[in-house]
């Protein structure tokens, strides 16, 4: 059994489905345990609770790795984008200024590490004073939908017919997504398979992929 832990991503249902079928290679059949908090999830592969921990650091919050854990860095900085209501004005802009939403709502998960942070700083460097509501993904992605609030988002995030997804203008939130495991072997045999999968899930979502192809990055993979 390999032990999978993971903040939420896009990328896990093709990286599943990836090692799942590569099971006999790796001698193992995948589990997953998903946790908001990546300190928790570093923990639990350090611990032996897990075998590997896919997670994301915020930029100015960096993560405290413990002794004996080995990383690979899946993404060096992966921009994070705003989700909003498709009727709010700054939606029919094909990317967003914090400015746009200076009269915004902001809703964020308090117990994903380093997120209010990274938001914090990205809106007071832009001068605003932003007000804020404290609550889950899936109770901020209901009020989105209402126009109640707007929240950062995930790139690899995919648009509803009642919210949209919209790159920031300087991209004033961003992200590294690592790997982390016990062993270096345990990270050559899993990563290529989530590299692939974040591809997939990248050119699934139309904003990233448009930014991706400009830069040449993950086209093809």
């Amino acid at each position: 059994m390999l032990r999978i832990g993971s903040t939420a991503s896009r990328a896990l249902p093709g990286w599943l489905r990836r090692l799942r079928s590569n099971a006999a290679c790796l001698d193992a059949e995948p589990t997953l345990r998903v946790d908001v908090s990546a300190h928790a999830l570093l923990r639990m592969v350090a611990e032996g609770g897990l075998d590997v921990a896919f997670v994301h650091e915020v930029e100015g919050s960096p993560l405290r790795v413990p002794p004996g854990l080995v990383c690979r860095i899946l993404v060096e900085r992966e921009p994070q984008f705003v989700s909003l209501a498709t009727d709010h004005p700054a939606a029919a802009r094909s990317v967003v200024r914090l400015s746009d939403l200076a009269g915004d709502r902001w809703m964020v998960d308090p117990t994903v590490d380093g997120e209010w942070d990274g938001l914090l700083r990205a809106l007071r460097s832009a001068g605003l004073d932003p007000r804020v509501l404290h609550g889950d993904y899936l109770t901020a992605a209901s009020l989105v939908a209402t126009g109640d609030v707007v929240a950062l988002c995930q790139p690899t995030s995919r648009a509803r017919t009642d919210m949209a997804i919209r790159p920031l203008q300087g991209d004033p939130v961003g992200v590294r997504l690592l790997l982390a495991a016990r062993s270096e072997a345990l990270l050559d045999a899993v990563l290529p398979d989530l590299r692939a999968a974040y591809g997939e899930a990248a050119r699934q979502a139309p904003a990233y992929r448009e930014r991706l192809a400009r830069l040449d990055t993950w086209a093809s993979t």
